[in-house]
């Protein structure tokens, strides 16, 4: 994970506004192939999380924050910090946030359930099946396109 700590100040306003716009027309298909045809650009996309991150090149543990969601746990990630103020203050008031792809956040969460934008018209859910297979795709692809270029 990237130990780089942001405020909402440091992010522009703009950030992942085609993303977003594209995952409220995906949010809208029923049929789900939007989303499907999103879902490469969502894993190369910079996302944000929230938690305790320990800061420097000290090491430590990273806390994320969890959210209960239909009596499972899951990790909350934001397509724009903005998004974060869905959650209550005294939930993130203590809370610092950290910026990192999504394919490596998928990678990093091991098959945990996770939530894109949680309370949000932004929102989608996803399964743990959901993060490992988008995490060995992910990885995979990233893989072959090193093989490729090294050719």
């Amino acid at each position: 994970m990237s130990n780089e700590n942001l405020t909402i100040a440091d992010i522009p306003a703009d950030f992942n506004h085609e993303l977003e716009e594209k995952i409220l027309k995906a949010n809208e298909d029923k049929t789900l192939v939007k989303w499907n045809k999103l879902l490469p650009e969502l894993m190369e996309s910079e996302i944000f999380l929230a938690g305790m991150f320990p800061s420097g090149q000290s090491g430590g543990q990273a806390n994320l924050l969890i959210l209960q969601h239909e009596g499972r746990n899951m990790v909350p990630f934001f397509s724009n910090p903005d998004r974060i103020s869905v959650l209550p203050e005294e939930q993130t008031s203590r809370m610092n946030m950290i910026k990192m792809r999504a394919g490596d956040f998928f990678y990093s969460i091991k098959g945990m359930g996770a939530i894109l934008n949680p309370a949000t018209d932004y929102k989608k859910i996803f399964s743990g099946f959901d993060t490992k297979v988008l995490a060995l795709e992910f990885k995979q692809s990233i893989s072959e396109k090193t093989n490729n270029t090294e050719k």
